[in-house]
């Protein structure tokens, strides 16, 4: 009897064994995704201003008129007049009412009060997170995104070397740990800790469901099973907006988007190790367990898999290892040698400028105007003709040039923003959407791109490289109003879309991998 070439040959390509993983990994990415944008809704932009004193208080003045008697205006941002937020006069009460001190200068406030109208309670209001603490919301979103970095690089070696399941599982008691403990802080600090710790727990699911789907199905279903567990994420986008609507207080939210991890927790047995990690790593009685257990999950005929699996683990076994011991191993400077330096530099180039507008696009609806649930779901709405359309779009013209276009559109998007006028709200969603469906789109053709120009010995490093490239872009991403407030407020925008519309055309110089074979040397 010939010796199957692949487990999934014995086992079935895809079926019950393999759906079970699929939805497991499905309902993974939701709470996944709340966490990766839960800031939006945690840190909002709401107005502010210089908390009335005691006396103003008790002579029943109202808001509007101790904003115009006693707080400076100032130019915004966008060159608007507007109240301070940061600074009043010295006032006091006469016969009932407010008078300032013409001759003082304006004072830094020391306390403040928030417009609690649309949203109950944020962190910036329950820690001050305003004027020169403001960079501290800049910093939330920061240090999620370094424990997501050094997760991604981590967990990623710590599953190769001690199993996806097992890295799997602990990193959600990790998460869940945390989230639970982000409830309980008593500051910024502790929450920026908890946060990282968050993060650093979550990228397991980030790096591991897409390889455990890989590894489970035929190559056949790759595709379909990854783009499948991504919607997961879709769904999550779509779902946010509509619970922080009705919940508009942080600290539940924060219940709602952690809980979740509970009961998936409770069902870890669900996830197996995977059939390629166990025959790699020599691990054959186990390997034997599972793929006979696939196989009757599958309903195959079972004395026909035992034969089947017990010929496979034999004959595969020792040709595996051994290709294995002489398996060349790569790293990050290989990447930089001659041949395929200039392949490098311009992925590492196109991932960096497209996670910056990405994550200053969608971590930043609420500056978009109009009702900032809306425009979150706009972003999550965005995704899915996104993937559908893209997919068709590089199967006809291949994915350089998919890349290519995705990147030159999204830089336009951003040009073209900081040119609209603040009272076109509308058309500013338009092409603020455009952006988002562009930066979207060049984020998944990133993936499949980048390992097809890289041969077989150094695909996965490549692939791991330029996303921690893409972590070192969106972590620039958080501070895009500081920035604007120490240069131009056109800086932050139109200075990285010219750059993502350069990193298009260079991508035509990567060469074309549409029905071609992969390289091996």
């Amino acid at each position: 009897m010939e010796v199957a070439k692949e487990y999934t040959d014995i086992i079935g390509g895809h079926g019950r064994f393999q759906l079970k993983i699929l939805v497991f990994c499905f309902f993974c990415a939701i709470p996944h995704c709340m966490n990766d944008f839960a800031i939006t809704f945690y840190a909002p932009n709401i107005d502010y201003w210089c908390a009335r004193p005691e006396e103003v208080l008790q002579a029943n003045i109202s808001i509007d008129e101790w904003r115009r008697s006693s707080v400076p205006i100032i130019k915004s941002r966008s060159g608007i007049d507007e109240y301070s937020h940061c600074k009043v006069f010295n006032s006091s009460i006469r016969n009932g009412s407010l008078y300032h001190l013409n001759n003082t200068d304006p004072i830094k406030c020391n306390s403040w009060e928030y417009d609690h109208s649309l949203y109950k309670r944020t962190i910036a209001d329950q820690w001050d997170l305003v004027c020169d603490r403001e960079w501290l919301v800049g910093m939330a979103k920061n240090v999620y995104m370094l424990g997501f970095l050094f997760g991604s690089v981590i967990n990623g070696q710590l599953s190769d070397r001690f199993g996806r399941r097992k890295i799997f599982i602990f990193c959600l008691s990790l998460f869940l740990i945390f989230g639970f403990l982000t409830l309980l802080s008593p500051n910024i600090i502790m929450f920026l800790i908890c946060r990282f710790a968050q993060a650093f727990g979550i990228t397991s699911v980030f790096v591991n469901s897409p390889v455990i789907l890989a590894e489970i199905v035929s190559s056949e279903y790759r595709s379909i099973y990854c783009f499948t567990y991504k919607y997961g994420f879709t769904l999550a986008l779509l779902l946010m907006p509509l619970i922080a609507w009705l919940i508009p207080d942080w600290f539940w939210l924060h219940v709602i988007f952690t809980l979740p991890w509970v009961s998936l927790l409770c069902v870890f047995w669900v996830l197996p190790e995977t059939p390629r990690w166990l025959l790699a790593n020599g691990k054959f009685s186990e390997l034997e367990k599972l793929l006979l257990y696939a196989a009757k999950k599958n309903r195959k005929d079972m004395k026909k898999a035992k034969l089947e699996i017990n010929d496979f683990i034999a004959h595969h076994s020792q040709e595996m290892l051994k290709k294995e011991d002489k398996e060349e191993k790569a790293s990050v400077l290989d990447l930089l040698r001659p041949r395929i330096r200039k392949n490098t530099i311009i992925i590492f180039f196109s991932w960096f400028i497209n996670s910056y507008i990405f994550y200053v696009l969608s971590w930043n609806t609420n500056d978009l105007g109009g009702d900032p649930y809306w425009n979150f779901f706009f972003f999550g709405a965005v995704q899915v003709p996104e993937v559908v359309i893209y997919i068709f779009l590089c199967r006809r013209i291949g994915n350089r040039r998919g890349l290519a276009i995705a990147n030159v559109l999204s830089g336009v998007c951003l040009i073209v923003l900081v040119c609209i006028p603040v009272d076109k709200v509308w058309l500013t969603i338009l092409f603020f959407v455009c952006g988002l469906f562009f930066s979207s789109a060049s984020f998944d053709t990133g993936f499949v791109y980048t390992p097809e120009i890289f041969p077989t010995v150094m695909r996965n490093v490549a692939l791991g490289s330029s996303s921690t490239v893409a972590r070192i872009g969106a972590l620039l991403a958080p501070f895009v109003h500081q920035l604007a407030d120490v240069t131009y407020p056109w800086v932050p925008m139109a200075i990285p879309g010219a750059l993502s519309i350069l990193s298009g055309f260079l991508v035509l110089l990567l060469p074309e991998t549409k029905g071609k074979t992969l390289s091996d040397t």
